[in-house]
C-alpha cells in the first residue's frame, strides 16, 4: 500500500472506527500478531504496522491472530466490485465447505468460471491463493471453537475441516507456534464454569436493528419449526445425507456479536450452519455503506430509510420457495397456518427437548411422495382462482 494510504489506515486504527471493522487487518511487527481496526490493545507505533485485506494474507506473512480483538470474529467484508464479486463468492463457498480439501475445480464450476481464472482473480483480490485462504479459515474456526466451547480437541479438528487430529496439531503448531491444548488452557484458565452448550460468536457490523429483523421472523414463524427469540430446527445436506438439529440465536449488541448455539448433531456441518445464519440475519451487511447510498431517499420521505436496517434471508432454499408461492395466494397469518399444516403432515419429527420445536420442514422429496393432497384448500380461495386466470 502507498505511504499516504498507510497513514490513513493508521488513523482509522488509532480512532477505533467501527465502520472499518472487517475491511482490513493490521500486522504489528513488534509483537508478531495481527489485529482488527477496533482492537483495544495498546496502540503500536505506525512504523511497525502493515495492512492486509484478509486474515489469510496476514497469516501468510507470519502474523498470529490477536487474543484481545480476535480477528476470527470480524464481520465479513461484502464490498463489491467487478472482480472482487467473484472472489467474494468464492470465499463464502470456501468457508462453508472447509471440509472439502480445496476442491477449487468444484467451486469454479459452481461459479461458472474456469479454475485458472478463479485462482487468478482470487490472488489479485486477496494476495493469497484459495488454498491458503482455506487453511486460514480452518484455523480461525478452530480457534473460535477452542475459545468459545468446551468440546473435545478431536471434535474441534473434525468440525474445522482437518482430516485428522495429528494434521490439526501439526498445522496449528506450525502456524501459531502453540499446541491447541496449550492455547485452550491459556484462553480458558478462568472459564471453568462455562456451560456445556455448543455456543460460538459471530460478529457483525454496527449498527444493527436486530429487533426489527427478529420481529419479522417471529411474525412469519412456522409453529413446530421456529419459535421465540430465536429457535428453529435446521437440516443440512452433506454427501447425499440430511443432517438435522436445532439452533438458538441471540444478540449481544454491546459486543456486536450474535451468539449461535447449535445442537451437537450439527457440529459436523458447522461451517454451513454459520453461513446460513449469516444469510438469515444478514450479518455481512455494511450499514454505513448502504446508508451513504440510500440516505437521499429520506429527503423525499423522512425516516424512510434508517441506518442499520437489514434484509432477512433464509435458512433453507426450498422452504423459502414454498413460502414465496403460498405467500402470493393468502395472507401472512393464513400462510403460517398452512405451512404448519404441511410440516405436521409430511415433515419429519425431531427430538429437541425444546417445547414447540418438534419438526423439520419437508424436503422436496417429502412433498413429491405425499399421499394426501394438502394443497387442495388453496383451490377454494379467491386469490388462487384469480392467479389461475392470470396464467
Amino acid at each position: 500500500m502507498k505511504e499516504k494510504e498507510n497513514h490513513s489506515l493508521y488513523e482509522i486504527f488509532k480512532s477505533k472506527d467501527e465502520r472499518f471493522d472487517g475491511r482490513f487487518f493490521i500486522g504489528v511487527s513488534s509483537t508478531g500478531i495481527y489485529c482488527r481496526p477496533i482492537c483495544k490493545a495498546k496502540l503500536p507505533k505506525e512504523e511497525n504496522c502493515t495492512y492486509y485485506t484478509t486474515p489469510a494474507e496476514a497469516e501468510a506473512d507470519g502474523f498470529r491472530p490477536c487474543l484481545i480483538c480476535r480477528p476470527e470474529l470480524a464481520p465479513g467484508n461484502s464490498k463489491i466490485d467487478s472482480s472482487k464479486s467473484l472472489a467474494s463468492k468464492a470465499t463464502k463457498l470456501l468457508e462453508e465447505n472447509i471440509a472439502d480439501d480445496g476442491n477449487i475445480e468444484k467451486i469454479a464450476d459452481i461459479l461458472q468460471v474456469s479454475s485458472r481464472h478463479l485462482r487468478r482473480v482470487f490472488k489479485e483480490a486477496y494476495n493469497v491463493t484459495p488454498i491458503e485462504y482455506l487453511q486460514t479459515s480452518r484455523l480461525l474456526l478452530a480457534k473460535k471453537l477452542l475459545t468459545d466451547t468446551n468440546i473435545s480437541i478431536l471434535d474441534v479438528a473434525m468440525a474445522s475441516g482437518f482430516g485428522s487430529l495429528r494434521r490439526f496439531n501439526d498445522v496449528f503448531k506450525k502456524q501459531y507456534n502453540l499446541t491447541p491444548s496449550h492455547f485452550r488452557k491459556e484462553i480458558n484458565e478462568n472459564s471453568a464454569n462455562r456451560n456445556k452448550d455448543i455456543t460460538i460468536k459471530v460478529g457483525y457490523h454496527l449498527r444493527y436493528k436486530y429487533n426489527d429483523i427478529l420481529n419479522f421472523l417471529k411474525s412469519r414463524a412456522i409453529y413446530g419449526v421456529e419459535k421465540g427469540k430465536y429457535y428453529r430446527t435446521i437440516r443440512i445436506r452433506k454427501n447425499n445425507e440430511y443432517i438435522t438439529g436445532y439452533i438458538i440465536v441471540s444478540n449481544d449488541e454491546k459486543k456486536s456479536e450474535i451468539n449461535l448455539t447449535i445442537s451437537d448433531t450439527l457440529l459436523k456441518v458447522l461451517p454451513q450452519v454459520i453461513g446460513k445464519v449469516k444469510n438469515l440475519f444478514d450479518l455481512n451487511s455494511e450499514p454505513y455503506s448502504i446508508y451513504e447510498t440510500l440516505k437521499d431517499v429520506n429527503k423525499k420521505i423522512p425516516n424512510s430509510f434508517l441506518i442499520g436496517t437489514r434484509i432477512p434471508g433464509s435458512i433453507d432454499d426450498f422452504e423459502i420457495c414454498v413460502r414465496a408461492v403460498i405467500g402470493q395466494l393468502i395472507s401472512v397469518k393464513s400462510a403460517c397456518t398452512m405451512l404448519q399444516r404441511i410440516t405436521e403432515n409430511i415433515g419429519n419429527k425431531i427430538n429437541t427437548n425444546i417445547a414447540g420445536l418438534d419438526y423439520i420442514f419437508p424436503t422436496p422429496e417429502d412433498i413429491l411422495n405425499m399421499k394426501e393432497d394438502i394443497f387442495s384448500a388453496f383451490r377454494n380461495t379467491r386469490s388462487y382462482k384469480s392467479k389461475i386466470k392470470c396464467y
